[in-house]
């Protein structure tokens, strides 16, 4: 497993990294993937605009470099399997039946949707956001 410090810059020219190459992260909760995803749509939108320019890279690394910076070092600190964490602080390591006796559904929702925030899958983030292609 790989986590790198986020990357100042990703295109040189007409070359450009994506995915594990641009943002190397911990798998958790297959973010390294959905990012991957995102990256090569959002690249293929700015390709499908501009040509295969160094001017598309850069608009690509400008919206998908940040984003996934933020995504990297949430999962440092928060990450998306912070449910299980704070469910084995809460139960102190002790058995339980119910998870619902440990956390409120309310409690895991609100921490799932932090993180699908941050991530860029919260359901506002795409139903708002114009298309990338």
């Amino acid at each position: 497993m790989v986590d790198r410090d986020p990357l100042g810059r990703w295109s040189f020219g007409r070359i450009t990294l994506l995915g594990d190459a641009a943002h190397p992260m911990y798998p958790r909760g297959s973010n390294g993937a959905g990012q991957a995803i995102l990256d090569a749509r959002f690249l293929t939108g700015r390709i499908k605009a501009r040509g295969a320019t160094p001017e598309a890279l850069a608009e690509n690394e400008a919206v998908r470099n940040p984003a996934t910076a933020k995504v990297v070092l949430t999962n440092r600190r928060d990450p998306p399997d912070a449910i299980l964490r704070e469910v084995w602080q809460r139960s102190r390591g002790q058995r339980f039946q119910r998870i619902e006796d440990i956390i409120s559904p309310a409690e895991l929702a609100a921490i799932s949707d932090r993180y699908k925030k941050v991530a860029g899958f919260d359901r506002e983030t795409l139903r708002t956001r114009p298309s990338w292609m």
